[in-house]
């Protein structure tokens, strides 16, 4: 390309896309493991002292440091994938999932917090549910990309394979009785069928079926019904400050922090108070230290990467990249969204993690590679991974000529 070229629109937008979301899921990481460091620092340091070893002190955040590191080498390894390569590999990447996730029901699951979600293999520990959400959300963008306006009217062609393939990812994330990752799974496949094109009166019908499921998932769990019970009891009224539940130490650790916050690893509710402070309810540590001002950095941070993902979205276009790029959107950022809102006490809780901010290293990296297979994609678009090996002063002419040419 020489300094006379001016490059489309759209895969100026694709480029500009892959360095916003780039930047983001960096930043997010890194804060994750900052806060981890802080949110984990008491309980690491009372296995330090009941093991008399200060090696301890921060051993779960060393672990957390692992995960992002490891994270930040399958990135790039992602991106450089070809496109084509995912879509060979999509059979194979969903059986393996979904066989992965089998495995919590075998010998090897563990239980934690009441969910059979994790497997052990030797001395590593994986949740098998967040490589799922990767492998049925490549599958599944790549089978409805296929169909056209007529089969997508069509229920046969919309349920084999795509209808099927949804509902045994999600009744295999059930088997473990994890009704929070199992939200997630529903809220995916809703975007990918209503980005696709699928008759609107099909989403009432589905509505249905699903919300009657979700009473019966809570009617029958007693730990999910006192959940849900406790949520509408503070609605209903002022909370039992002797029974105080997690949302009540997260709204305490909030006004705590106010607007400034009590500083980076002064927390006092992660002193044993608020249960999951590492975890699903770090965002509350985040407010407490932070303050006001650290969690609007957090929540703008999201923002901005589900704009970029938004952007390449709209700009690709190749339909299938399109609903892969939205699913892994509503997984990241709306769960992101989820996570605070439960954390706030505007929803009950029901257990989903952070994403890049939680503690969890299957969490950590299977939302990384999922940015990195998105970055792919909008690279596979004609002409934006030239763009990159352009000088920055001519990318920079040519993004002012794109804008000049529209004016």
């Amino acid at each position: 390309m020489d300094d006379t070229t001016v490059v489309d629109g759209r895969v100026i937008a694709l480029r500009h896309a892959i360095i916003l979301t780039l930047a983001v899921t960096s930043i997010l990481t890194i804060i994750g493991v900052v806060m981890v460091f802080s949110a984990t620092s008491v309980t690491s340091l009372t296995v330090a002292i009941a093991h008399d070893n200060p090696a301890l002190r921060f051993s779960q955040a060393q672990r957390q440091l692992m995960y992002a590191i490891v994270g930040f080498i399958l990135l790039p390894i992602a991106v450089l994938v070809p496109a084509r390569v995912y879509q060979r590999m999509s059979w194979p990447l969903f059986g393996l999932g979904l066989i992965l996730q089998a495995l919590v029901v075998t010998p090897l699951g563990i239980e934690v917090g009441g969910n059979v979600n994790w497997i052990a293999i030797g001395p590593i520990q994986i949740q098998p549910g967040e490589f799922l959400k990767l492998a049925v959300a490549l599958w599944l963008a790549i089978q409805l990309g296929r169909l056209n306006r007529h089969q997508l009217s069509d229920w046969k062609a919309v349920a084999i394979p795509s209808g099927l393939g949804a509902l045994v990812a999600l009744g295999a994330v059930m088997l473990g009785k994890d009704m929070g990752t199992g939200i997630i799974y529903v809220i995916i496949y809703v975007t990918a069928f209503w980005l696709a094109g699928l008759p609107l009166t099909w989403f009432a019908y589905g509505g249905i079926l699903v919300a009657v499921a979700a009473v019966v998932l809570v009617a029958i769990a007693p730990s999910r019904l006192a959940r849900v019970g406790a949520f509408i009891t503070n609605l209903a009224s002022n909370p039992d400050l002797d029974k105080p539940t997690q949302s009540d130490y997260a709204m305490w650790a909030f006004g705590t922090g106010g607007i400034g916050g009590v500083g980076l690893g002064a927390s006092r509710e992660k002193w044993n108070y608020l249960p999951e402070a590492h975890n699903d309810f770090i965002f509350a540590v985040v407010g407490e230290e932070l303050g006001l001002g650290g969690a609007l950095a957090i929540v703008i941070l999201y923002v901005m990467l589900g704009w970029g993902l938004v952007r390449i979205i709209i700009a690709h276009p190749q339909m299938w990249v399109k609903l892969f790029v939205a699913m892994v959107a509503m997984w990241l950022v709306g769960q992101a969204v989820l996570n605070m809102m439960v954390v706030t006490g505007a929803l009950p809780v029901f257990g989903v993690p952070l994403p890049f901010i939680s503690q969890g290293g299957s969490a950590l990296i299977a939302g990384m590679l999922a940015i990195g297979v998105s970055v792919s994609l909008a690279l596979s678009a004609p002409g934006v991974r030239e763009t990159f090996r352009m000088p920055p002063a001519l990318s920079f002419r040519s993004t002012a000529s794109i804008k000049r040419s529209s004016a």
